[in-house]
């Protein structure tokens, strides 16, 4: 059995529940600290009714050869990429709303730049089998969406999702796609593409997931990557849906999360508008453009923005810089301020790779350095 930092606890734990939000939270709240959740007996953890599969991949967490074990070292090597970051719960940069969900997610996984985080999102969510008056409305909403200052959420799926992204990335506005799958893969493989020029793209935006980089994209999944996006968003507007859709799924969590919910109109006659009729019937508001989202959100701006400037550390009661994790200091000193790569590093450390993206990503999510082109900066 290794040894382990607070930091690697915390990613053995949530690979060991195979990224469980409400389970992670709860063994949290127990045990005090991951590493003390992963200390617990045997005989307390089926106390808590877990699965026997569950409680052994927990005991067994810390071994070198576990799964949790493999899949730690795959995500500390994969933020190793451009554009890649780890965002955990306890992190400034996590979603201030998101926050807020009664299970939110342990870790997000995220492709692109963590910073649109900051900004008002708006999810919108529809058929993946649209029609064109579809398509095309929920293109014009999102990039009049985009030119008001919101950041438009949606799954990346086919459809309205991909119109949405796509109106976005167009006109260099920042989009964020929630997948309901691991980043090693996207879905649609289709939207591949769309997803790289949302993450590196001139709009800044960003493909996120709460799910482990292998995670394929099973289908019960997407009910749980559905209450990302509403939560994320300060609104969720449906256009077009049956009344099977899942978008009336991502609706009904927006309702539960005390999110606005607006739908938009469509003929009688076509199967893709009955959802958004039943919505409307339930008190969902009407909206036939952008402007009437952005009337009834505008009084929620200013909130959002004062809730994000909470979760900023240079807005806290103390400014006191955080201090250097444990065993970082030397790697810290490293780090000359025209920047240096990965493999400079792990040169001039004599650290294996392992511990040094471990490192690296101990002093990123601590505030001290930050990755820009390839290398590695002190935050000044």
């Amino acid at each position: 059995m290794e040894s382990c930092t607070d930091l690697e606890s915390y990613l053995l734990l949530y690979h060991a529940l195979e990224s469980h939000a409400s389970r992670m939270h709860r063994l949290l709240a127990i045990a005090g600290s991951a590493r003390g959740a992963l200390e617990l007996p045997t005989d307390s953890l089926q106390q808590l009714k877990l699965e026997n599969e569950i409680v052994k991949r927990i005991r067994t967490a810390r071994d070198s050869d576990s799964r949790a074990r493999q899949a730690l070292e795959q995500t500390l090597a994969w933020i190793q990429r451009d554009e890649h970051s780890l965002v955990l719960f306890d992190d400034h940069r996590y979603p201030a709303l998101l926050r807020e969900l009664p299970d939110p997610p342990p870790v997000l996984f995220v492709r692109g730049d963590p910073g649109v985080f900051c900004q008002p999102c708006i999810a919108l969510v529809g058929s993946r089998n649209c029609s064109r008056y579809g398509r095309d409305l929920a293109g014009r909403i999102s990039a009049d969406l985009g030119r008001a200052g919101f950041t438009v959420v949606s799954g990346l799926a086919s459809g309205i999702d991909t119109a949405a992204h796509m109106a976005s990335v167009t006109q260099d506005k920042p989009t964020i796609a929630v997948l309901g799958n691991g980043l090693n893969t996207i879905y649609p493989k289709a939207n591949a593409e769309l997803a790289t020029e949302i993450s590196h793209g001139a709009g800044k935006g960003a493909v996120i997931s709460e799910f482990p980089l292998h995670s394929p994209p099973d289908a019960f999944h997407f009910p749980q990557r559905n209450r990302i996006i509403s939560g994320l968003s300060l609104a969720v507007c449906v256009i077009e849906a049956t009344l099977r859709s899942g978008s009336l799924i991502t609706a009904r969590l927006a309702l539960e999360q005390g999110r606005h919910v607006f739908a938009v109109p469509g003929s009688v006659n076509t199967p893709g508008s009955r959802g958004c009729h039943s919505l409307l019937r339930q008190g969902a508001t009407l909206a036939e453009n952008a402007a009437d989202i952005i009337e009834q959100l505008a009084p929620m701006v200013q909130g959002q923005l004062e809730l994000q400037a909470k979760e900023i550390p240079g807005n806290a009661v103390s400014d006191k810089a955080a201090p250097v994790p444990n065993g970082c200091t030397d790697l810290l000193r490293l780090i000359a301020d025209d920047g240096v790569t990965s493999d400079a590093l792990m040169c001039h450390s004599k650290l294996p790779l392992p511990s040094l993206n471990l490192k690296l990503l101990q002093l990123e999510l601590s505030g001290h350095i930050c990755k820009q082109g390839g290398k590695w900066y002190i935050n000044r």
